[in-house]
């Protein structure tokens, strides 16, 4: 089917959708926004788009705080916005909701928000042709911290997650595992120099954004082995500084190679998954793994701790800001790290569940074999694959149930 010129489309989605408020015939916006009774969303076309073949898709999560209107995103993508110039040069549609209303600045970090961002990836799909396996999730300053909260959550439908001056403070990162992250992080964010403030009276607080959350999950990411980029570039909070045009641009480099890939050979399932400030999210399928019971134990998270003055009144003070790690435990959590080895193996590592499954494709093993699963402490078990319908990537399943969970919980 023909497309329609770009600037004709999007004055036909103005009409057929009800607009409203849209700042150009660039940037569309609509009301409500997906999946919600309020807000709005917007739709950015870069330059660089050709919406006449199938394209990637960015949902782009905006800055602010509890007081941001619903028109942030055109702080971003209008006229003289903060992600542009740069963003001209995107290799996907730009899909961006306002952020659901909230007493503080915690908004995309919110039970329920991973729905809204669902529905929003459908309506661009409805708007656009758009690959599914190329949707990336991505997010600035407010926003970087809902990226790497819903990161998690929705892991398994990304093809990447960008987390650009982002935080959080408590997470496991293994439930990135099978979706690669691009962190981007300006050195000077919190920087007591004139210019790097971001319009405010004093020096960025470290507790907001700090460059210590970035290297923390780095540390925790390499740790774990979770496939990621970590960009610290020698400018402040903003987009806007050069160093970070230039890591906006790698991240779009990088962008271009990745695709989501449904038979990652080693993933997690961590419930309830998530940023713990304020919510964490529960979770019982990721990709090929499906929590059917847990057990009535917890599980350890890593924790960030932040050291230093809060606020850097000279380059001294920027020095001591920094962080240590610590170990919580999540009351009635689960976790499954599993790994495909290939040859009908798999090696699982569970921590207070007491049954689940398995999915498979024939991508992923031969089906008409039995498959051998390591559990740990020497337990290993043999089963044949059953059928599964209705599915998009799998076809058949192995159920496991863990009979003794005192020997699971020691993981």
């Amino acid at each position: 089917m023909k497309r329609l010129p770009m600037k004709v489309m999007l004055l036909a989605m103005l009409l057929a959708a009800g607009a409203s408020g849209a700042p150009s015939d660039r940037l569309a916006s609509f009301v409500p926004a997906p999946g919600r009774t309020d807000g709005r969303v917007y739709y950015f076309v870069p330059k660089a788009v050709d919406t006449s073949r199938r394209n990637a898709l960015l949902v782009f999560l905006h800055g602010g705080d509890a007081s941001s209107p619903d028109s942030a995103p055109e702080k971003y993508f209008g006229e003289g916005g903060w992600a542009m110039p740069v963003f001209e040069e995107a290799p996907f549609i730009v899909v961006a909701p306002s952020a659901p209303p909230a007493a503080d600045g915690s908004r995309w970090n919110r039970v329920g928000v991973a729905k809204m961002i669902e529905a929003t990836i459908e309506d661009a799909k409805r708007r656009f042709d758009i690959d599914p396996d190329r949707v990336f999730l991505g997010g600035h300053s407010m926003g970087g911290f809902g990226a790497y909260h819903l990161g998690q959550v929705l892991a398994d439908r990304l093809a990447g997650v960008w987390a650009s001056a982002g935080a959080w403070w408590e997470m496991d990162f293994r439930a990135f595992l099978g979706t690669p992250v691009y962190i981007q992080h300006g050195s000077l964010d919190c920087s007591p120099r004139p210019g790097y403030a971001g319009g405010h009276s004093h020096p960025r607080c470290h507790h907001w954004c700090g460059v210590s959350f970035a290297r923390a999950a780095h540390e925790l990411m390499t740790r774990d082995g979770v496939d990621h980029v970590y960009e610290e570039h020698g400018g402040g909070h903003s987009l806007r500084f050069p160093e970070a045009v230039e890591s906006t641009r790698r991240f779009f480099a990088w962008s271009r190679e990745r695709r989501r890939d449904p038979f990652a050979r080693r993933i997690a399932l961590v419930t309830p998954c998530g940023s713990a400030h304020p919510d964490v999210e529960p979770l019982r399928r990721t990709r090929w793994l499906e929590l059917l019971e847990a057990g009535d134990g917890d599980i350890d998270v890593d924790r960030i701790v932040l050291k230093g003055p809060d606020i850097a009144r000279t380059d001294d003070d920027l020095a001591l800001q920094t962080y240590k790690l610590v170990t919580m435990h999540r009351d009635g959590g689960a976790r499954i790290v599993a790994e495909n080895l290939g040859g009908n193996r798999f090696r699982v590592e569970t921590r207070n569940v007491r049954r689940f499954r398995i999915l498979l494709a024939p991508a992923m093993g031969d089906l008409a074999r039995p498959f051998t699963v390591a559990l740990g402490d020497g337990c290993t078990v043999e089963a044949s694959a059953r059928p599964l319908a209705g599915e998009r990537d799998y076809t058949a399943y192995l159920e496991l149930e863990l009979v003794d969970l005192s020997k699971r919980n020691d993981k």
